[in-house]
């Protein structure tokens, strides 16, 4: 039996995995061709691939339902250049050749073989001198999150991570310093943001010394993580009508290196470990307590694929975890996350004690769940729809997060806007679904933003009209605008004139402590949502809201969510003309049903208050 790099990660992330994944039998004894395990390597990429375009909903939730199927390839190149460019960077670094591919099968590999079973990684980028081996890893992710990483010593802040020779290092450890522990910490945490992509490239570093080891070979290897360089910004610059990464005019690179030696070899007796239970579970019967943990990464792009049966005696509405915001609950002595709730057997919103819930919204959500009522705080609410001015220019914005820059003054990941939809609601309950409706969609995967920005300023004359705009989690159409006002400084005073109009449709139906104190509410009240039903199960998403007030539903829908529409726009440059007049329809449909369906909940609370 083999066991790739992909398979090890997910093996050991909790003792369960191995029976789940049934290989006591014909895996265990099966050959696999070299074929099949880059087939398996090839899932884990467009898996990474997915991981990177979630985008939080309007409740800042990650949505996981989006299916990972084959309009994926569309997105697949973007992801592979970002390993050739980083192979460029690292021949420049290393000042000798290096070996990399787009395709997996071209990588080099290393396997070494240990009680019957062959461990065997692929190496993203390597480069081999006389002296000493260098490893490279390639994440389709931006350095930011090691460069924030910082401890503290006398109230003096210091990087954990320090630039020499273009290349990131660990800062040395300071005689005492619980925060440079701390920082460390995160690190050595397989399942942390921070810590993922160091343990994926600690168990790479495993397998090879296995095969140094196994060949008597004795060499110095480095190990390093390249990561997009959040802080650089695109020029524009083509050649032969292909986008140019140079060094921007801050001398800004666009990928990044961090040298990890030191945090993976803290890593290599913990998975020593890991590889001693694998071989246990594989090869001897056992019984695992169903138990689960921050493993199971619940939420968020990594979640594990037997989660539905781990999970299965909880229920898919208001669960022990659904409580608003919740993160952990006090009896007194022990603090409970979600994952205690459920090992606890605390599955249910009512199974949680009632002495427990100490936050005012926790005890709102208990009250409409035990008695089956609705909450309405129908003064908050028409103080909040007051408090709006018209005309209300209800706006969603659909956007493309390429991790490469595409465009003049994009960063990697820029949110770059492809589609707009806006409904003009000139006055309470004015509105048209197509009459007072305008959308702008961009008609290839070329630069078409100036076009949008221009359709923006004509249809929002805010300076003219007055009136603000209206958005679900409105901070992410404010963070477009001050974008594209930073790209398009023709435009910028009417650009941020709107983005200082902005206004969130969850300051109506939730709360917004900022707003409401403003208002004249005590800081109490005004941290109490205004409108809750159990159907919400603890969430304020538009998918969940707006059924409350509408028989709307995105159901029939052909395009469903945000990562659904930017895989479609992706596939614009490669689709036949009625393919692409079906697409963009699709988009359309979808961008206009977002802006309606606010229309239609701030029609569904005016009636609420009457």
């Amino acid at each position: 039996m083999t066991i790739t790099k992909t398979n090890f990660i997910n093996y050991t992330r909790c003792d369960r995995y191995i029976s789940l994944e049934e290989l006591k039998n014909d895996v265990l004894n099966s050959e696999k061709s070299l074929e099949d395990y880059l087939k398996d390597e090839e899932k884990s990429q467009y898996k990474e691939i997915a991981s990177t375009m979630f985008r939080s909903d309007k409740d800042g939730l990650i949505d996981t339902t989006v299916k990972i199927d084959n309009k994926l390839n569309s997105m697949l190149d973007y992801y592979k250049e970002v390993e050739l460019i980083a192979g460029k960077e690292a021949e420049l670094l290393f000042s000798s050749p290096c070996k990399y591919s787009k395709e997996t099968y071209n990588e080099e590999s290393f396997s070494f073989s240990k009680n019957g079973l062959k461990y065997i990684c692929f190496v993203d980028i390597y480069n081999e001198t006389d002296n000493e081996i260098n490893i490279v890893e390639v994440k389709s992710s931006t350095s930011s999150k090691y460069k924030d990483l910082s401890y503290s010593i006398d109230k003096n802040k210091f990087p954990l991570f320090i630039k020499e020779d273009n290349v990131y290092k660990l800062s040395k450890k300071p005689p005492v310093s619980k925060s440079y522990d701390k920082c460390i910490s995160k690190l050595l945490n397989r399942f942390e943001d921070t810590g993922k992509y160091v343990y994926d490239l600690a168990v790479q570093r495993y397998f090879i010394e296995g095969y140094l080891k196994e060949n008597n070979l004795n060499k110095k290897v480095n190990y390093y993580l390249a990561f997009l360089n959040n802080e650089y910004t695109y020029d524009g610059y083509t050649e032969h009508n292909k986008r140019v990464y140079k060094p921007d005019s801050k001398g800004n690179k666009i990928i990044e290196f961090f040298c990890m030696n030191e945090i993976t070899k803290l890593y290599l007796p913990l998975i020593d470990n890991e590889r001693i239970t694998l071989e246990t579970h594989i090869f001897e019967d056992y019984t695992v307590t169903p138990h689960v943990g921050e493993y199971c990464a619940l939420n968020k792009s990594t979640e594990c694929i037997y989660k539905n049966i781990c999970f299965k005696n909880v229920p898919s509405k208001n669960s022990s975890f659904n409580y608003k915001k919740f993160t952990k609950f006090d009896d007194g002595k022990i603090k409970y996350n979600k994952y205690d709730l459920v090992n606890k057997g605390i599955l249910k919103l009512d199974d949680v004690p009632i002495s427990w819930l100490k936050n005012p919204n926790h005890i709102i959500q208990r009250d409409c769940y035990d008695n089956n009522k609705v909450y309405i705080n129908k003064d908050k609410i028409a103080s909040g729809l007051n408090s709006l001015s018209y005309p209300i220019y209800h706006l969603d914005f659909e956007t493309f997060q390429c991790p490469l820059p595409r465009f003049k003054g994009e960063h990697p990941f820029t949110q770059s806007p492809f589609e707009f939809s806006l409904h003009i609601e000139s006055a309470p309950g004015v509105c048209d679904f197509d009459l007072d409706n305008f959308v702008f969609l961009a008609t290839s995967n070329k630069d078409e933003r100036r076009e949008l920005v221009k359709a923006l300023v004509s249809h929002i004359p805010i300076e003219k009209t007055g009136g603000c705009i209206l958005a679900q989690n409105v901070n992410f159409e404010k963070d477009r605008l001050k974008e594209l006002a930073e790209i398009f400084p023709e435009y910028k005073k009417e650009l941020l004139k709107m983005r200082e109009s902005g206004r969130d449709l969850l300051e109506i139906i939730d709360t917004n402590k900022k707003l409401y104190t403003s208002l004249g509410y005590s800081i109490e009240d005004a941290s109490t949502m205004n409108y809750y039903s159990t159907e919400q199960s603890g969430s304020f998403s538009i998918k969940k809201t707006l059924p409350l007030f509408t028989n709307l539903s995105y159901k029939d829908l052909e395009v469903q969510n945000g990562v659904e529409a930017q895989i479609e726009y992706s596939r614009f440059d490669t689709l036949s003309e009625e393919a692409l007049n079906r697409s963009r329809s699709a988009l359309i449909d979808y961008c206009k049903q977002d802006t309606w369906a606010m229309v239609q909940i701030l029609k569904g609370l005016r009636k609420e208050i009457e």
